[in-house]
């Protein structure tokens, strides 16, 4: 697969992967094994902000901007399975991530895929389902009804429910407080047993019924 993309072509038959890359709307981007870009479709071109004529060829880590980015793909290209992760680029926009193991028929490595979402408007769309079921909870348990007051939290706790509510990933939260991922997962494990709660939809409609408004982006 490293010998160029007419190799690429005949062994990506394989999977039939190779000639349904390019009208997707997700970016996909093959590689071979020496870590060389070997096909990658328009969308991914938009999301890297590459060119694919002077791509092809390069090794994808040497092109790929966001440290973030960088880190995961360093990362997951040494594994032998699929690796997914959600990157905050900017307070309102945020792509999913995967690697992907490519195998030819005899079950060997051939390279890997890797494939971006865009899913910023899968999280604005989660913050305004929550909205409308905290809304519709008040409403089942009467208008005049206060809702139960909130339990104590930390000034860094309520900071994150409010992130939470807004929509934005762990990695998003962690680039906005400018604190690790595993700080801001430390804190949600302390804060869902205090608000009785085991997901972040419901932490988000918890947050929204207590009038705690989403992060303006």
């Amino acid at each position: 697969m490293s010998n160029g993309a007419d190799r690429l072509e005949s062994r990506c038959h394989e999977c039939l992967l190779y000639g349904a890359v390019a009208g997707l709307d997700d970016g996909v981007v093959l590689v071979g094994n020496d870590g060389r870009i070997l096909l990658l479709n328009r969308r991914a071109e938009e999301l890297l902000e590459l060119d694919a004529g002077g791509a092809a060829g390069q090794p994808l880590r040497t092109l790929l901007r966001d440290p973030k980015l960088i880190h995961f793909w360093s990362t997951a290209s040494r594994q032998q399975e699929a690796a997914v992760c959600e990157l905050a680029f900017a307070p309102d926009r945020t792509l999913r991530a995967t690697v992907a193991v490519c195998r030819g028929a005899s079950g060997a490595i051939i390279g890997r895929m890797l494939t971006l979402r865009d899913v910023s408007r899968e999280r604005t769309v989660q913050v305004e389902l929550s909205a409308a079921v905290a809304r519709r909870l008040m409403a089942l348990a009467g208008a005049d009804e206060m809702p139960e007051a909130l339990p104590l939290l930390t000034r860094r706790e309520g900071e994150i429910l409010r992130l939470l509510a807004s929509g934005l990933t762990n990695a998003a939260i962690a680039a906005r407080l400018r604190v690790s991922i595993n700080t801001v997962a430390s804190h949600i494990k302390h804060l869902y047993p205090k608000l009785g709660v085991v997901n972040r939809s419901q932490a988000t409609a918890v947050a929204l019924s207590h009038g705690i408004q989403p992060d303006p982006r």
